[in-house]
């Protein structure tokens, strides 16, 4: 798994774990605050990762297809 891969992979964790917390603070009625930091934590973190995944994708020209392309 290259590093692009690697970073969606722990992007789409990172997102499950966003999702796992929030219902359980929609069972707690929203009134946990360490939940609420969790989560808070956690897109922080989800933010970093979509920016350097973005700086990947700028950078990269190739597909690793093994042909030439031209990106004009």
């Amino acid at each position: 798994m290259n590093e692009q891969e690697q970073l969606m992979d722990n992007l789409l964790n990172v997102d499950l774990e966003i999702i796992d917390i929030i219902r359980e603070l929609h069972q707690t009625n929203w009134d946990s605050k360490s939940l609420k930091e969790q989560v808070g934590d956690l897109l922080k973190i989800r933010d970093e990762m979509v920016q350097q995944l973005m700086s990947q994708k700028g950078d990269e020209h190739s597909c690793d297809c093994g042909h030439g392309h031209s990106h004009e």
